[in-house]
Formats: C-alpha cells, structure tokens, sequence
C-alpha cells in the first residue's frame, strides 16, 4: 500500500474525532482550594488547535474564570492555526516533544512547576515530555492528567486498513498516528520499529530507568477513559490496559505493570495514581462535567506544591 493510500486510511479513521465536541454549560460554582495555583499547560488531540475557541481554547477559558490569575499555556505545533490542526496528523511525535521542552523551558511562569493536562493524543505526548524534559532549566511536572489518551497505542481498524505498512520508517517518522500504533500480533516488529511509543513505554530490553524516575516524581497521575470510547482501540489503552492478542488486560495485570517498567506500580501503591471515567464518546464532554470531575485535579496550590517539593515522599 502506497504512503497516499495509508494516510488517506488514517485520516478515514481520525475523522470521527475532529474538532471534540466541547460543549459550554452554564458555569457551576465548586468548592475548590484557594489560590494561587500552579500554572497549567494543556495539549490538545488530533483534529483541534491551541486556541480553538470551540475546543481547548473553550477549556483554556473556563479553567481560567473557574481559578483566578492562573497562568495558562497551550501547545502548539505549529505556527499557524491550520499549521497546528496539520501537525496533529503529519509530524514526528519526536520532534514536537523537543519543540514543547524548549518551549516550556522559556517560559518563567513555569519555574515552580506546573500542572499538564492531555486531551487524547496530546495526553500521550505530554507523557514523553514528562519523561524526556528533564534537566536543568526544565520546568517539573507536578500532576498530569489525560483524557481517553492511547498510552498502551491503538490497533483494530486501523490495523485492518493499514497493516503492516504502517511499520515503515517513513510513516513511523510523518504520520503521529503511525507513531503509537501497537500491533498485538507483531510484538517483536513494533518493538523494533515503533518510533515513538515502544520508547516512552520502556517495552524494549534496553529500558531507561530516567522515565521511571519522571513518571514517578509526579505528585498526581490522573488517567481518564471514555465509556464508549470508539476512536482509541481498546479503550483500555487510556488507563494502560491493552489487548494482548487473547483478551484485553488491565493495567494491573499487565507485565508492565508487574515488572513496574514505567513506575506506575510505584504511583499506585503509594497513592498517586487515579483511574477514572468519562461517560460518552471518545473527547464529548460538556465544560460542565469537567469543572466538576477534573477542574479539582487541575487547581493545585502553589503552597500544596512547596510542601510536597520538601517531603517528596508525601502523597496526596
């Protein structure tokens, strides 16, 4: 199958997920801690822009009315608006990573630590920048949160339209959705060849044991999966379930999990580590539901996060 063909194929399969439907409800009034609060960077998904007035330019809006003088960042992957949607489908998951460090690293407001919140794959890219943004100069992660983001990669559809085609350099270094794609069947050839997510998720014999100290300094790692989520397959993936070729396992029953590869054994058993749910499809949520279930994740004290920076061994 041509490079034209395969990208045409997961441009088929993404479309469903264009422009999430975010929808605005009247704002709901929540008892929430007292600022300030840290500053809070956002990555949005496939399909959407930064400042996408009626997608995470609408969450970056309430978060900022809901908490008072909280600094806010958003992503972007290009210089322009269509440039920033294009790069949510042609780019190297590689190269955006680095591009967001250094952005992030200029920024002052961040110099204390900040919040990250990933919706769908920019859940996953804010996930290497965790691991990999490491260093003098770079700003610590205090809480990730990500919504129905693919940690574990995606298969089914995708895997029928592209198949093993979608293991070529080419696309494994142009198209994002190539770069987390997990073949259940192909182990050995994605571990291999995965350009992007066999890395972040330590799966070869060569482990870094630099992300597990990332993933385990966080204060707070929040993983939402989407009930009826159709878009990320499994929908597991979103909590680092997966289908091992036989049935779909949980996070907990995992190897990874087991072997603690990545440190989210570590997270869990000390605490710090929530798996929670979104009723409806993949990225359709009202701004209601999320001041009201994630919007208390996200308002983290400035004062809460000295503490935890003096006793890091301390949990939430």
């Amino acid at each position: 199958m041509g490079h034209g063909c395969l990208i045409l194929a997961v441009l088929l399969l993404s479309s469903a997920s264009l422009g999430a439907a975010i929808r605005d409800t009247p704002a709901s009034r929540l008892a929430l801690p007292s600022g300030p609060y840290l500053p809070i960077v956002l990555w949005h998904g496939m399909g959407d822009s930064c400042c996408n007035p009626q997608g995470i330019g609408a969450v970056q809006d309430r978060i900022q009315r809901a908490l008072p003088g909280v600094f806010v960042h958003s992503v972007a992957t290009g210089a322009t608006e269509s440039a920033d949607v294009l790069s949510t489908y042609f780019g190297d998951a590689n190269a955006q990573v680095r591009a967001a460090c250094e952005a992030l690293r200029a920024l002052p407001q961040l110099a204390g630590g900040y919040v990250a919140v990933g919706f769908s794959q920019g859940g996953l890219l804010l996930r290497g920048l965790l691991e990999r943004c490491t260093g003098e100069g770079a700003p610590a992660m205090h809480t990730l949160i990500t919504m129905g983001s693919p940690h574990q990669g995606v298969m089914d559809a995708m895997q029928a339209l592209l198949g093993h085609g979608v293991y070529y350099s080419w696309l494994q270094h142009n198209l994002l959705q190539a770069q987390y794609f997990k073949d259940p069947y192909h182990l050995d050839w994605y571990r291999e060849t995965s350009g992007f997510l066999a890395d972040i998720n330590n799966d070869r014999d060569a482990r870094n044991s630099s992300y597990v100290a990332a993933l385990t300094s966080l204060r707070s790692l929040v993983l939402y999966q989407f009930d009826n989520d159709l878009t990320v397959v499994p929908r597991e993936s979103s909590q680092f379930g997966f289908y091992n070729g036989t049935h779909t396992e949980s996070m907990e029953e995992s190897a990874a999990y087991r072997d603690d590869r990545l440190g989210l054994r570590t997270l869990n058993e000390s605490g710090r580590l929530t798996l929670a749910n979104c009723p409806g499809f993949h990225m359709q949520f009202t701004l209601d539901w999320f001041e009201q279930h994630v919007l208390p994740h996200v308002a983290v004290p400035v004062a809460d996060a000295r503490v935890a920076a003096t006793h890091p061994s301390r949990t939430a």
